[in-house]
């Protein structure tokens, strides 16, 4: 039984995994949703299993009491309260309760969300393309490829797949488009979302590298409005809190009993207390309303506290990466990165062609034939497959656009 669980779960996961993108944008729709996941089950083991919240009840509370108590103080929120401070009147109003940890398990299934969801517009638009670059990647690092055989059929069907989808965005290119228009597009291939641009593919793997961008300054919004206390820089005084407790920490030697002291100042976490105070009130017969307020342990904070912790920490990551990976891919977009991209694979894989290397025909293999859709689509099945196989491919487009000239015309 468990076997069959386990060759379930594998399958289900093949089945989902996408390669049609790069590292980066894996760091925000598969590995910080599989993080998310996780402490969501952690902290949902610990509220709906174990017991969240402990409350210090009066003397004369008895067990159903007790138990009430801890109900009542977990569901109707508890605020903090520093061990100098007095505790305030019944009447004071002025407290600033702590709303959030009963909604960890959500926030944290919503932020799992947020970060998968700009990858639903790149899958949603990317295959109405005609460029399946998941299946092509899949196709590619496919083990029966060993086979000298079935590689050559691998390379004649991937070159057919992409020459095809080519070809349809040239026939609207020169159907839909003046002379004048297709240079103007030329100079700003890159404003335009549009298929028959060349770019509609790359326009829209741009726009999701923005998303995901977004995404993370988002959460950090929403993080900071709902936790509350200034999250935004959390990471940073934690980092403050460690180099100043480290430093205080200064051992000395007893003159009584000859053993250590140690000097340390106790940082109590103001965001994440693990002591908090509950008010409440109860009913009697004759309407008479007692009021109480008693004490409560959060232990399910000690686990919120490291989780957000990290999550600062993860997002700031993922928002470094994310900027740098856009910024990436523009320097991909310049024109001489893309020319020295093509020739590095065509030199190499065809090298033993005695044919000379025809630089216009070059020109126009680059700029007419493959686009900058045709680019990235080369680019992302060589960052998830075999630079070896990629080159391969490279190499079959090649000279499908060397045999067929008829399309000349629609080139220049």
């Amino acid at each position: 039984m468990i076997a069959g669980f386990l060759e379930s779960f594998s399958k289900l996961r093949q089945f989902r995994l996408h390669y049609d993108d790069d590292f980066i944008d894996r760091l925000s729709r598969r590995y910080s949703v599989l993080l998310l996941i996780i402490f969501t089950a952690l902290v949902s083991t610990k509220q709906y299993v174990g017991d969240p919240i402990s409350c210090w009840a009066p003397a004369q509370f008895t067990g159903s009491h007790v138990e009430y108590t801890n109900y009542i103080c977990w569901i109707s929120n508890t605020y903090y309260l520093p061990w100098k401070d007095k505790i305030p009147d019944a009447n004071d109003k002025k407290k600033a309760h702590l709303n959030y940890y009963q909604w960890v398990p959500f926030i944290l299934l919503t932020q799992a969300f947020m970060f998968y969801s700009p990858s639903f517009v790149w899958q949603s638009f990317s295959t109405k393309t005609g460029f399946d670059i998941n299946t092509l990647v899949k196709l590619i690092n496919n083990s029966e490829n060993l086979n000298p055989d079935m590689r050559e059929k691998t390379l004649r069907y991937l070159a057919k797949h992409m020459d095809k989808a080519l070809e349809v965005q040239r026939d609207n290119n020169s159907k839909s488009f003046s002379k004048f228009w297709r240079l103007f597009n030329r100079m700003f291939c890159f404003l335009f979302f549009q298929k028959r641009h060349g770019n509609y593919l790359l326009s829209v793997y741009l726009f999701t590298k923005v998303l995901f961008i977004l995404n993370v300054f988002v959460q950090f919004f929403l993080l900071n409005n709902f936790l509350g206390n200034n999250y935004k820089l959390y990471g940073i005084e934690v980092i403050v809190n460690l180099l100043k407790s480290s430093s205080s920490f200064t051992p000395s030697l007893s003159p009584d009993t000859n053993q250590v002291v140690t000097h340390s100042e106790i940082i109590e976490s103001e965001r994440f207390p693990r002591v908090t105070m509950c008010q409440f009130q109860v009913r009697f017969l004759g309407d008479n309303i007692h009021e109480y307020v008693v004490q409560c342990a959060l232990p399910i904070n000690l686990f919120n506290e490291k989780i957000f912790i990290f999550i600062w920490f993860w997002l700031v990551y993922v928002a470094l990466a994310s900027i740098y990976g856009l910024l990436l891919w523009m320097w991909y977009l310049l024109p001489w990165n893309r020319v020295t991209f093509l020739k590095k694979y065509l030199k190499t894989m065809d090298r033993k062609s005695k044919e000379k290397f025809d630089k216009k025909m070059f020109r126009t293999f680059d700029r007419y034939y493959l686009k900058q859709d045709g680019v990235l689509v080369l680019r992302l099945i060589g960052k998830n497959s075999n630079q070896v196989f990629m080159g391969e491919l490279m190499l079959a487009l090649w000279d499908n656009f060397k045999r067929n000239q008829d399309y000349a015309g629609v080139f220049v």
